[in-house]
């Protein structure tokens, strides 16, 4: 185990490297000039306050020198200061990040709550009507985009019910009430689009698992079903469901991109979007190592809670 686990993290350093130089050249080639920008807003732009700022801020070095200089300053957890802001990043991120993990929590918790259940029933109900609803429900979610949905969410509820989220964070641990009310439609538009291809892959598993020899003996020996279902079947039925579940927690971190611009939501994803718009090059490179570090360790959590469902499985 600890083998596989030391292997893993050392394949994870070029999957970072090559992600570094990705992110580092785009913003390089992105059309305009981020101090240009800057000093425009004042109105006056001057060529040596200019050249100063550029030489301040290591812009003015060759590109691989800028490479290697930022590279040093996320190993060193130093990424630097926003350039339009002046905020050192790590406030930046200490605000954000909160917000998205919020998020993405309640709408994993939600996604799970809403695929599982169905999937199984699907599963049990197979070619019945309620199988058929799963069905429709499952496919909805995966063909609807979540910016569309996330518009038609705010709209219908303004129209309707003459409500919409409130404006402005508040925190959980502040006023819970205010926050609940902020996160639970951004979250259910998340929660919906994960819980799509997990109640696929749930209903498709137990169906093969019910099938299985083991599971017909529990049927014989006359099981209730749902403990045949819960107890015998579910727990073998859920690996492939983990694995599905880990790969759409990248689409979920994705997704708050969208949905945190949607609903006004200061978490990572308005901050990266933000950051683009204005071409500031430290945060959007320091946000998109961040996603794609974290994208590994998920990985690697998935990879290892396969030995947990099945103590078959061993890592060498």
């Amino acid at each position: 185990m600890y083998k596989y686990v030391i292997r893993r993290l050392l394949l994870a350093i070029p999957v970072l490297l090559m992600s570094s130089l990705i992110v580092f050249g785009l913003m390089r080639v992105m059309p305009g000039d981020a101090l240009i920008a800057l000093m425009g807003e004042s109105g006056n732009i001057n060529a040596k306050e200019l050249a100063k700022l550029r030489a301040d801020l290591g812009l003015d070095r060759p590109y691989h020198e800028q490479y290697l200089l930022w590279l040093w300053q996320m190993v060193t957890f130093n990424p630097g200061h926003s350039i339009f802001t002046n905020e050192p990043i790590p406030v930046a991120l200490k605000k954000a990040i909160p917000v998205t993990l919020e998020l993405a929590a309640i709408a994993l918790v939600l996604g799970l709550l809403i695929a599982v259940p169905i999937g199984v029933l699907s599963a049990t109900r197979q070619d019945k009507p309620e199988d058929y609803a799963g069905r429709v429900v499952a496919v909805s979610g995966l063909s609807i985009p979540d910016f569309w949905l996330g518009t038609l969410v705010i709209t219908f509820a303004a129209i309707w019910f003459q409500w919409i989220p409130p404006i402005g964070y508040a925190s959980l641990w502040d006023d819970p009430l205010r926050n609940l009310q902020q996160f639970l439609l951004p979250a259910a538009v998340l929660g919906f689009r994960l819980s799509s291809a997990t109640m696929r892959m749930t209903r498709s598993t137990v169906l093969e698992v019910l099938r299985e020899d083991y599971v017909r003996t529990a049927w014989a020996k006359g099981l209730a079903g749902r403990i045949v279902v819960y107890k015998h079947a579910l727990k073998n039925a859920l690996i492939p469901v983990v694995t599905i579940v880990g790969g759409q927690l990248g689409v979920l971190l994705a997704g708050t991109f969208v949905v945190e611009t949607i609903f006004a939501l200061p978490g990572m994803g308005r901050l990266t979007v933000e950051a683009i718009l204005y071409r500031d090059y430290p945060i959007v490179q320091t946000n998109v190592m961040l996603v794609a570090a974290t994208l590994v360790t998920l990985n690697l959590i998935v990879d290892l809670t396969y030995a947990w469902l099945d103590p078959r499985i061993r890592y060498r």
